[in-house]
């Protein structure tokens, strides 16, 4: 597994400047923390994002001429081009072979972004959320790599995986993050139809789901217990599940993470 060589700073580009990529480079540039100074090198397409992210960090944060300037910059590359932008764009760049590439694509394997980005000799994937930016959840990564270790790890807590399919599977549940605050949405949404205001709605909401969040954390062998441990026989959380089981709500969702999988590995549709 390799490692960076000593350096005064690591050079550490961006192709493609979306939303996940913005996430990214707020959360590696918040202030305060420690490690290696990190000279940041992002392309030009977004020029929204590009413009705001030089702004926050005009010491660290250098907006290229273009994709090929990106890559000149940098020893750490990170694709953060759409999955079905990602041949046309990558196929006009030439990458050297001490590149570390590091992919944000959900549905290229790591074969496809090799041939993609040849002769570079390291490879790996990365599934980055919008919470990196605060320095909080997981990033899954896929082979495990020092170099991207020693950047990455201050962003929050790395779970780096030796198989790709897991790394794909892990993938397919981050497709829950959307779900997840449309009933964040539904409970807001409910208590301010109740008269309760906005703020303390959100609060409330949001204050709820960390703390179920964090009590399941330690829950390693699954969540049967907790869920049995979490009703009261008769009571108002037996009532909600058992319904929304009846409903068929969870296994609509099992479905849902069935089709992602596929999608993400790249499976014909049924």
């Amino acid at each position: 597994r390799e490692k960076l060589t000593a350096m005064d700073s690591i050079k550490l580009g961006f192709v493609g400047t979306g939303t996940i990529v913005s996430h990214t480079v707020k959360g590696l540039l918040r202030p305060g923390l420690e490690g290696k100074a990190l000279d940041v090198t992002i392309s030009p397409r977004s020029k929204d994002r590009a413009a705001e992210l030089k702004s926050l960090f005009p010491d660290q944060v250098t907006v290229a001429a273009d994709n090929q300037a990106v890559l000149d910059a940098s020893s750490i590359v990170c694709l953060g081009v759409t999955p079905q932008m990602a041949e046309g764009v990558l196929s006009e760049l030439k990458f050297r072979e001490d590149h570390v590439v590091v992919s944000f694509l959900s549905t290229a394997k790591i074969p496809d972004i090799a041939r993609m980005c040849a002769p570079a000799k390291t490879i790996l994937r990365a599934i980055p959320m919008p919470p990196i930016e605060k320095g909080l959840g997981p990033l899954v990564t896929h082979p495990p790599n020092d170099a991207f270790n020693e950047i990455f790890s201050r962003t929050g807590k790395i779970i780096a995986l030796e198989n790709e399919s897991e790394c794909a599977a892990m993938m397919s549940t981050s497709a829950l993050m959307a779900t997840y605050y449309e009933w964040e949405g539904v409970a807001h949404k409910f208590l301010v139809a109740q008269g309760v205001p906005s703020k303390a709605a959100t609060s409330y909401v949001c204050s709820l789901f960390l703390a179920l969040a964090t009590k399941g954390q330690y829950e390693e062998d699954g969540f049967d217990k907790i869920v049995s441990e979490s009703q009261t026989p008769g009571g108002i959380n037996e009532q909600v599940v058992r319904n929304l089981r009846a409903e068929g709500w969870f296994e609509a969702v099992g479905k849902q993470l069935d089709m992602v999988l596929a999608r993400v590995l790249g499976k014909p549709k049924a």
